[in-house]
């Protein structure tokens, strides 16, 4: 059910029910905004559209069960531990709930912040390829560069994969982790290795546009729009996940990943200096062409 909601004095949507259910628990959406979908009379408070109904009939009884629980007994003393009846009822009222995986906060980030980690993963595994490079003694060749035919097998298929791995067995990544951010579906989940992959795949085609020079800067560009315009990108929106902020975010946070990327810039340079009399040839004989 598509959903139309007016914030900001502005309309806003379409947007799938789930899309927008997951903008009202990372607080994108305020409760009060009016809203409306086929099938309403009016705009009415989105807390009050019959989709929504469910969802905010739950979340009032969630608030007042935890009220009673936290109220002192009628001798003035606070309850005891709940009986195994009770605590087996709260465990299934928690089952397919936002926050249904322990530590998990649906929280979205800001846009800089993932786009501090997503440069942080690309900079370490450039770093990581050039290396590997080095070690085995490759020459400069013109088919390692980003852009290229190979560089799709060479870079791209197996940041994917790897990208792919982490997202299915840690929930995030290593430049994610150090900014406190992981990645789940809507439920809070951690995404299956079939779901991570492919949007490790969205990523580096629409995100990162496979490294070729003019399409990253405008894969990066539609992505920072897309992001600010909509609070998500496009592939949570296709596959139905989100970044999420797990703790709050601190500066020493965005002050180490940002030296994390200088250094690993420092290192690629040091690494491909041996190469740059070859590059320079190269340009210069392309140039001529």
């Amino acid at each position: 059910m598509d959903i139309y909601w007016i914030q900001d004095h502005e309309k806003k949507g379409p947007l799938p029910e789930v899309e927008v259910i997951s903008m009202l628990e990372a607080g994108l959406i305020p409760e009060t905004v009016r809203a409306w979908h086929a099938g309403c009379d009016e705009w009415v408070q989105i807390r009050e559209l019959p989709v929504m109904k469910e969802m905010f009939d739950r979340k009032d009884e969630e608030k007042r069960r935890t009220m009673r629980e936290s109220a002192p007994g009628e001798d003035g003393e606070l309850p005891g531990p709940e009986e195994p009846g009770d605590e087996r009822s709260m465990a299934e009222a928690g089952e397919g709930s936002p926050e249904a995986e322990a530590g998990v906060v649906l929280v979205v980030p800001y846009p800089y912040v993932r786009f501090l980690g997503r440069m942080a993963d690309v900079m370490m595994h450039m770093t990581v390829y050039l290396a590997l490079l080095r070690l085995l003694g490759v020459g400069f060749q013109p088919g390692l560069l980003p852009g290229t035919y190979e560089a799709l097998l060479y870079i791209c298929l197996p940041m994917t994969l790897i990208e792919g791995l982490f997202l299915s067995t840690l929930g995030t990544t290593p430049g994610k982790s150090m900014l406190g951010v992981s990645v789940r579906d809507y439920l809070g989940n951690r995404l299956s290795f079939s779901t991570a992959f492919r949007r490790a795949l969205f990523v580096m085609v629409l995100g990162l546009g496979c490294f070729a020079p003019t399409l990253t800067m405008l894969a990066l560009f539609f992505s920072w729009w897309w992001v600010r315009r909509f609070g998500f990108t496009p592939w949570d929106r296709r596959l139905g996940t989100t970044d999420v902020l797990n703790e709050p975010l601190s500066f020493r946070k965005v002050a180490m990943t940002v030296a994390l990327i200088i250094l690993c810039l420092q290192i690629m340079y040091f690494l491909v200096l041996p190469w740059l009399p070859d590059m320079e040839a190269y340009v210069q004989a392309s140039s001529q062409m």
